[in-house]
């Protein structure tokens, strides 16, 4: 639960902490005693650490006193290249204060945390995100970040700012970390599945993805996605963090998504965003699930073919030339060549199967209908009678003559529509 101190309004944070360099350095003439002090200066007595929200005695600048208790604890300045910061010592600022002044909080102190909620704010920052990632660049400084961070890694993963700061903390986390960070995501909510479906978030995962390929860790994510795969499948953003998988780990990594994409196929290439991701995911797919789902897509053929969306998919796997996967296809279509000429999405496949070594197949069956010219004057079958000239045209096959000779029957009566299209290419041959 967040205090009454993180702010909650992106402009109220704007406001507290500038993104801007220059706003973020600011001289150390903030850092002062109030009038009505009530907190002696040793302060040690106390145990109460500073709260910018009230004032205990000393009165800091929001901006300035986190910059400046980040270089205390870190024990060195940020060296961010403004001489207005770098050339102020933050202790001494203290001791110019009162020369019995000491600091009541420490690395080792539970006081460190206080400001947790401050360095989650600055993380959401563009400068405020760079300057902590510089601070991860020293090894000695990843647990402090770390324990400042953990409890809202949540918040950073789906921040654009802090997603970066994200990225950085996980490459440099080691195992336990890393299993802290993923329990933290996944217990009791999967937020894993939840930031898959956010622009940042998803960046995000991708990145945990990429770091956690060798980790035995990568078994809890896959079964977070796996869980949820059909649902990230039809998102237009979670599908790429699936693909991520498919394209940063092994087939036996993957293998839980791969049997999920089997379980659900049929679902998903009836779906419009589902469609584009199994085309995505057909494509992807290493191992030997990859042989099975194609053989799946192959005998449901007939059927997707038809469909507003499942064509793409039945196209895509044309494309893939897998001989045995097309034969399977041409062998499944017979019969609907035709019939699928003459509609929007069927006309597609009949064409793809026209380039590639279904040519045959497609112009036998033209050839023994009685509805060539029919075909040929459809607004979609003049594409596809198109396709058939120049494609046994370009191979030299005889069937090119034998198409030829059937259509220069009919030349009066494609005259006229879209029959004007398949004489003009018949010309073009000649």
């Amino acid at each position: 639960m967040e205090s009454s101190t993180h702010p909650q309004n992106p402009n109220t944070m704007a406001s507290m902490y500038s993104s801007s360099l220059e706003a973020l350095q600011l001289p150390f003439e903030n850092l002062h005693l109030s009038d009505n002090s009530s907190l002696s200066l040793n302060a040690s007595s106390t145990g109460v650490f500073p709260d910018p929200q009230r004032n205990h005695g000393l009165g800091f600048s929001r901006v300035g006193s986190f910059r400046s208790c980040l270089d205390y604890f870190t024990g060195e300045s940020m060296n961010l290249g403004s001489s207005r910061f770098d050339n102020v010592n933050w202790f001494n600022s203290f001791s110019n204060v009162s020369p019995g002044f000491q600091p009541i909080f420490s690395l080792d102190s539970e006081y460190s945390y206080g400001y947790s909620n401050w360095v989650i704010d600055m993380a959401k920052t563009e400068e405020g995100s760079k300057d902590l990632q510089k601070l991860l660049s020293n090894s000695t400084k990843n647990n402090m970040i770390f324990s400042w961070v953990f409890d809202f890694i949540v918040e950073l993963v789906i921040d654009q700012s802090g997603r970066y700061l994200f990225q950085k903390l996980i490459e440099s986390a080691d195992e336990t970390q890393l299993q802290m960070i993923l329990e933290k995501l996944l217990v009791p909510h999967n937020y894993i599945y939840h930031a898959s479906l956010l622009k940042y978030g998803s960046c995000s995962i991708k990145k945990l993805i990429t770091v956690l390929e060798k980790s035995p860790l990568i078994t809890c994510v896959i079964k977070a996605l796996s869980d949820k795969f059909e649902k990230l499948m039809m998102d237009p953003i979670g599908h790429y963090v699936i693909f991520e998988c498919l394209d940063v780990l092994d087939s036996q990594t993957n293998d839980p998504l791969n049997i999920q994409a089997m379980k659900h196929c049929l679902e998903l290439v009836r779906h419009e965003q589902g469609s584009v991701s199994m085309s995505g995911f057909v494509t992807r797919i290493k191992g030997p699930r990859r042989d099975q789902l194609l053989k799946l897509i192959s005998r449901n053929s007939a059927f997707l073919a038809q469909d507003p969306t499942g064509n793409y998919v039945v196209q895509c796997v044309i494309r893939l030339q897998n001989p045995a996967m097309n034969d399977q296809i041409f062998r499944n279509l017979e019969g609907y060549y035709v019939k699928l000429s003459t509609t929007k999405t069927g006309s597609y496949v009949v064409e793809h199967c026209l380039l590639s070594s279904g040519l045959d197949r497609v112009i036998n069956e033209l050839l023994r209908s009685d509805r060539l010219v029919s075909v040929a004057k459809d607004r979609y079958g003049n594409y596809v009678v198109q396709t058939a000239l120049k494609e046994s045209k370009k191979r030299e096959i005889s069937l090119h003559g034998s198409l030829v000779v059937k259509l220069e029957q009919h030349l009066k009566c494609l005259q006229h529509g879209y029959g004007r299209n398949v004489v003009s290419v018949l010309r073009s041959l000649q």
